[in-house]
């Protein structure tokens, strides 16, 4: 008998430890499921309302939109013009766009801050928007009926591709007076990069977007030149960007080795450098023009160029967006492109909503870029910007 009761008395201690540990541990796991997993009052009224409209409402909803506009809605309440929630269809648009082949209208296109709209910066020769007679810096007001205005760069761009042969309404503002196009869209394969000799010994290099294939141009280019160039002129204008690493890839020829750019995160508290070596760097003098147009990677190759001095920047302000995108894909098969990163100078620099400053800085008004044949560049007559760089490469 006293055995018997020390073993239940032994039992039922052991009974007691196990659940104070189980309690522990139920606790424990509360607080950390809680902390990972925080849901406000907000989340759970997120979740009535979307029970109420796919039970409440008079007509029949499609639930998959319904899901999107829920991550549609998230990322547009960042108030970020680079964050993008994509549907399966405009991430594969957008992957086509970064491939630098894509059906659309053949208009390079840039954001207006004074309208709020996104504007043409570069219209294709023999695309359908030249052959429709739509002109750089006109303002994109309307698309297929739906307004334009709050639409990003890629919403647009989004918009504006479609199917070869497909229609697409276009309204936009031009000289104080609204115009109505109609334009069938076309296969477009556009080169990001395009040199010819001036001036005998000039080599001038037109790099309008960073696409997956901008470094390979550039490297193939510099083969088949028939003839070693004494100086380059690198025009990033109008160049809104694009991948980052085809800017890295370039600073190679461009700058002598080093940090070409650094990578912050939220908190900044830490710097990643992105570095390159000098075994290709050319050591040419160099001139690199930019404008308000000119953001992103464009800004990250040039503000590297000024900051080692192996170039001199002429042009006006950049635009000032330093900051970097990550595409990360979602169960659906869209996408969200998150901006993540900020990125600084080699000398550590903060130009986002800056931009650079030109060494030299020549201003052109409306009038000025009016007198451009945007058809035919290297304009040697009209373009001040680029005449100014000649003369100074001349000295």
């Amino acid at each position: 008998m006293i055995k018997l009761n020390k073993l239940k008395k032994i039992a039922l201690i052991f009974v007691k430890v196990i659940t104070v540990i189980f309690a522990i541990i139920g606790i424990v796991s509360i607080i950390m499921i809680s902390n990972l997993i925080k849901t406000p009052k907000e989340f759970s009224s997120a979740l009535t309302t979307y029970k109420l409209i796919t039970s409440q409402y008079y007509e029949t909803v499609n639930e998959k939109e319904l899901v999107e506009g829920i991550s549609r809605g998230m990322t547009d309440s960042l108030n970020d013009p680079y964050s993008t929630y994509y549907t399966k269809k405009e991430i594969v648009e957008f992957n086509n766009q970064l491939n630098g082949e894509y059906a659309g209208i053949g208009m390079l296109l840039g954001y207006d801050k004074e309208t709020e709209l996104v504007k043409s910066i570069k219209v294709f020769k023999d695309s359908p928007a030249n052959k429709a007679g739509l002109l750089p810096g006109d303002l994109i007001v309307e698309i297929n009926g739906k307004t334009a205005k709050g639409m990003d760069l890629d919403s647009v761009a989004t918009n504006l591709r479609g199917k070869a042969e497909s229609q697409v309404k276009l309204v936009i503002f031009r000289n104080n007076m609204y115009l109505g196009f109609d334009i069938i869209r076309a296969s477009i394969k556009v080169p990001s990069v395009t040199a010819e000799f001036i001036e005998e010994d000039i080599l001038y290099v037109e790099i309008s977007s960073f696409n997956d294939s901008t470094a390979q141009e550039f490297r193939n280019l510099l083969v088949d030149l028939n003839k070693e160039p004494k100086k380059i002129i690198l025009d990033l204008r109008n160049n809104g960007g694009g991948l980052v690493n085809q800017a890295i890839e370039i600073a190679k020829y461009l700058t002598p080795g080093g940090v070409v750019l650094y990578e912050t995160n939220r908190d900044r508290d830490k710097l990643i450098p992105y570095s390159v070596n000098d075994q290709l760097f050319l050591n040419l003098p160099l001139v690199v023009l930019v404008n308000e147009n000119s953001a992103s990677a464009s800004e990250i190759l040039a503000g590297a160029i000024q900051d080692y001095k192996t170039g001199t920047l002429i042009g006006d302000s950049t635009f000032g967006k330093a900051v970097v995108q990550t595409v990360f894909p979602l169960p659906t098969g869209g996408a969200l492109k998150l901006t993540t990163q900020r990125y600084l100078t080699p000398k550590k620099r903060d130009i986002n909503k800056v931009g650079l400053e030109p060494d030299i800085k020549i201003v052109m008004t409306e009038e000025d870029y009016e007198k451009i044949d945007y058809f035919a560049l290297p304009d040697l007559e009209n373009d001040l910007q680029l005449v100014e760089a000649i003369n100074y490469l001349k000295k």
